[in-house]
């Protein structure tokens, strides 16, 4: 009679397989990686304010409420604050997607849905407001005088210089490695790996270095944009 118990256990089990292992992997201990993902990125968001510090002079956010003196450290905060309201968008989207999902197709939201909302979010975190910034600043922009500004930026902001016209192709491309990378541990990661926090950590460090690869190129866009107006 002990077998009959262990039998009807194991056949619900295997009713949910996939709904079980997405909760399994989306406990609260995802918490403790994103923390520590988050702390590095900022760590780094601030080395590479701080080590270009003209450019954000040139940027000037905050001016006329904000010190000029302060304006490195505004910089960092928007840029901050944009990589971090980038992730949290992409954990509430993919959760508000994979709802959706649910809700439209009446059945339950399993480990797939939500690895599929999270890939489709993500592409829309790394392309979507940088194709926006394009679409609605670019045309005007390519008509602004360039003549002569490499040149006066390297004598006179050599940091920004640095920035805008060397680590920006860099930052662009880091799009393209992120995208394989995130795309690839969702997709193929089994569910027993994804519920290991290391793996968690990558994963939210990676998203993260998305979201701060986003807002360092649309910050720099902007900074062109106030030197040529």
């Amino acid at each position: 009679m002990r077998g009959d118990p262990m039998t009807r256990v194991e056949a619900f089990a295997a009713d949910e397989p996939a709904t079980r292992a997405g909760a399994v992997w989306l406990d609260r201990g995802v918490i403790g990686p994103v923390v520590l993902a988050a702390a590095a990125i900022a760590l780094g968001t601030y080395a590479i304010v701080v080590g270009t510090p003209s450019a954000w002079q040139l940027l000037g956010v905050g001016r006329g409420f904000v010190p000029e003196a302060h304006y490195v450290y505004s910089g960092f905060v928007i840029i901050l604050a944009t990589t971090y309201g980038q992730f949290v968008g992409w954990a509430g989207g993919s959760a508000l997607l994979a709802y959706v999902v649910g809700r439209v197709t009446r059945h339950p939201v399993t480990s797939g849905v939500v690895r599929g909302s999270m890939v489709v979010v993500y592409l829309g975190l790394s392309t979507l407001p940088l194709t926006a910034f394009h679409v609605l600043y670019g045309q005007p922009l390519l008509g602004l005088e360039r003549e002569g500004l490499p040149g006066w930026l390297r004598q006179n902001y050599p940091d920004a210089s640095l920035l805008v016209y060397t680590l920006h192709p860099v930052v662009d491309l880091s799009l393209a490695p992120l995208a394989v990378a995130v795309i690839g541990i969702l997709w193929r990661a089994s569910d027993a790996r994804l519920a290991r926090r290391a793996l968690q950590l990558v994963l939210a460090l990676l998203v993260l270095a998305t979201s701060l690869a986003v807002a360092l190129s649309l910050a720099i866009h902007s900074v062109l944009a106030h030197v040529r107006a």
